[in-house]
């Protein structure tokens, strides 16, 4: 960075030489030259703010100044401004600036504006200087890397490392590609070899925060930002990536002031506007949110999180048909991602589209772990279209007390794409995860287990591909094998799909405490995490930690608010066994008013009524009703029969208790022993 800086000043200096004679012009303030020295210092500090506003005031006492041009020109790259760079380029060639003078910083310039054709024109010119090479180097690497061409990428980057392995620049730049690659532990090298050499350097100790977030979490990155901002105060890229992650982290009020800094800098920010919207979205301060976002000025409007956004706000309005428009393209882009593929379902249910409802929803629905509002979702969907035996059927599945493991995302295109040949490589993770998958959905898990093996083995610094191999091993029923496969990818990206694989391995190969374990080190770095803090508290109530899942349950209720019957009873037990009898009868008083017809729900209410010692029949009638919808459970019937003999029926309870005690694994077994015996 700083030999390229050098070359910059060098070149100004030759120009304004040219025009005048340095030792003249520097002589008299007047004319510009003191402001252009003081901007020339600036830029070479990396200090691009001050340098803009000293180079303007060159260009204002001589607008003729070819050098101060130059110099503008490269403030405004650094400051992000490309459409700025570029004017001030063309206007340092209409006073007379030789074009390949300017050919990096023009490159610079129109790729900062996405315009990567003229980008690598402007890059590749036959009359780059040679000081120049490894500048636009960096711009080829980055615009063949933004037209998908990762390996003239790579090839551009190496040709920038090795005439110059000294620059941070190139080590920051490499490390965003392996990135994109999938490569992170080898981001992680680059970053920290850019660190190395300029331990002050905003832009590498950035990189590296963001890498650290990925690898170990919110908490953990802080610092990086911290010491990048203390290096370059006024860093936007830097406050954008801090902000967000305060945001993530939970401390709202901290990132509204790093927005607030933000647009104070640069008041068009998209990003501050983009995170001050969703901020109050969730306090529930939909006009606002809808203003804050209408000021991003449609610059962030392809972007995922965007599209989210507007869909909920759009929602929320009544607006079902521009929800649909908002959702659409994120689901076709991300498949996968349920929460938008439930929210479209919804717009479309609204807007009297069953079809597409149903449509939408099917791969939900044919999972295992469906959630219950999905499933209610369908069904209403299905009763529209008039198949009520359908409907039936997954309401049936919603009121079913036990919600089943989780498995692989399934699509559509898999039984087509495991019927076809595999890719003719087996190292690109790119192409064979869906293949791998597609596998697994089709039930060849051997196939999917030996094509993971070679995965994993030809990309053993990537985290995607000890997923996969985690993913075939636990389908193959060798989960202690599935953990070790997971741990390797969360010792390099511990994120949420690390963590929580990796805790129902160790929970499925009977080693509870260090699942517990790894849902804990996840909440302490993501303490905001909803459904990690979920399975946090259910782990807590299977170890009899009252006290600590109420209070994971109390942050996912902060979150998501009271509307959630299945987290009403769940509170309503934690409350229940921490000897809070008042609240445990609010939380499922309320969980029974908002799905009656779920057995979950019906359970808790008549079991904390049993508990509190409630006179009358109600708590028998709430016990009943939940053996009556699932009558297959267990848990349920093992209730039903403490209330039997409570009230002295002893003939039913022996039933119910009976029932209990013959489910083999049923982890309250030796309760309904214990009650049968005491009858």
């Amino acid at each position: 960075m700083r030999r390229s800086r050098l070359a910059l000043i060098v070149g100004v200096a030759l120009l304004a030489l040219g025009a005048a004679g340095i030792l003249q012009w520097r002589s008299h303030a007047r004319d510009g030259s003191a402001a252009l020295t003081r901007g020339l210092a600036a830029l070479d500090k990396g200090d691009a703010r001050t340098a803009r506003v000293e180079l303007m005031n060159a260009i204002k006492r001589d607008p003729r100044s070819t050098a101060a041009h130059v110099a503008q020109a490269q403030a405004q790259v650094d400051l992000g401004d490309g459409a700025g760079a570029q004017a001030a380029v063309e206007r340092a060639r209409t006073l007379g600036s030789p074009p390949a003078a300017t050919r990096a910083i023009m490159a610079q310039a129109l790729l900062l504006q996405g315009d990567m054709d003229s980008a690598l024109k402007e890059a590749r010119a036959a009359d780059l200087p040679p000081d120049a090479g490894v500048l636009a180097a960096r711009v080829i690497a980055q615009a063949m890397l933004g037209q998908g061409d990762l390996p003239a990428a790579r090839a551009a980057l190496q040709h920038a490392l090795a005439n110059a392995p000294g620059d941070p620049a190139n080590w920051v730049e490499l490390g965003r590609l392996q990135m994109v690659a999938g490569d992170q532990a080898g981001a992680i090298m680059a970053a920290d070899r850019a660190v190395a050499l300029a331990p002050g350097d905003a832009k590498a100790l950035t990189l590296r925060g963001e890498l650290t977030r990925a690898q170990y979490g919110l908490a953990a990155s802080l610092p990086w930002f911290e010491r990048a901002l203390a290096a370059n105060p006024d860093s936007v890229p830097t406050l954008e990536q801090y902000a967000a992650t305060l945001a993530d982290a939970g401390q709202a009020s901290h990132m509204l002031g790093l927005t607030r800094r933000l647009l104070a800098l640069d008041p068009s920010n998209p990003r501050a506007w983009m995170m001050q919207a969703v901020m109050a979205a969730r306090v529930g301060q939909g006009d606002l949110a809808r203003k804050l976002l209408e000021r991003t000025k449609g610059r962030l409007d392809d972007e995922p999180a965007t599209r989210l956004l507007r869909g909920i706000l759009q929602l929320q309005d009544g607006n079902p048909v521009l929800a649909t428009e908002a959702l659409a393209p994120l689901v076709a882009a991300q498949p996968d991602n349920r929460t938008a593929r439930t929210l479209l379902a919804r717009a479309l249910y609204d807007n009297d589209d069953f079809a597409s409802a149903a449509t939408t929803l099917a791969p939900i629905v044919a999972q295992r772990d469906a959630d219950p509002y999905v499933l209610t979702l369908a069904a209403r969907v299905q009763e529209a279209l008039g198949n009520r035996a359908m409907a039936g059927d997954m309401l049936a599945r919603a009121a079913w007390p036990v919600r089943a493991s989780s498995d692989s995302f399934a699509s559509s295109a898999d039984h087509g794409l495991a019927s076809g040949a595999g890719p003719a490589s087996s190292t690109t993770a790119r192409d064979n995860i869906p293949y791998i998958r597609a596998l697994l959905s089709t039930g060849r898990n051997g196939d999917a287990l030996a094509r993971a093996r070679l995965l994993s083995r030809a990309n053993p610094r990537a985290p995607d591909a000890w997923l996969i191999l985690g993913d075939t091993l636990g389908a193959a029923n060798q989960p202690q094998e599935a953990a070790h496969a997971y741990e390797a990818a969360g010792n390099i990206r511990f994120d949420r799909d690390a963590a929580l694989r990796l805790a129902a391995a160790w929970t499925r190969a009977g080693n509870a405490p260090r699942a517990r374990q790894v849902v804990q080190l996840f909440l302490s770095q993501n303490p905001n995490d909803v459904e990690v803090q979920r399975v946090g508290a259910d782990m807590a109530m299977q170890a009899q930690d009252w006290r600590g899942a109420r209070r994971m349950l109390q942050a996912v209720r902060a979150q998501i608010g009271d509307n959630d019957a299945v987290l009403m009873a769940d509170l309503a037990r934690a409350a229940m066994e921490d000897g809070d009898r008042n609240a445990a009868r609010a939380y499922a008083a309320h969980g029974y008013r908002l799905m009656p017809g779920n057995p979950v729900t019906a359970d808790m209410f008549g079991w904390v009524l049993l508990r509190s010692g409630e006179k009358g029949p109600a708590a028998v009638d709430l016990l009943e009703k939940a053996v009556a919808l699932a009558p297959g459970a267990p848990a349920l019937q093992l209730h039903l029969g403490q209330a039997y003999a409570a009230a002295g029926r002893k003939g039913e309870a022996k039933l119910a208790l009976g029932r209990a005690a013959a489910v083999r694994g049923f982890v309250g077994r030796q309760d309904a022993l214990d009650a049968l015996a005491a009858l």
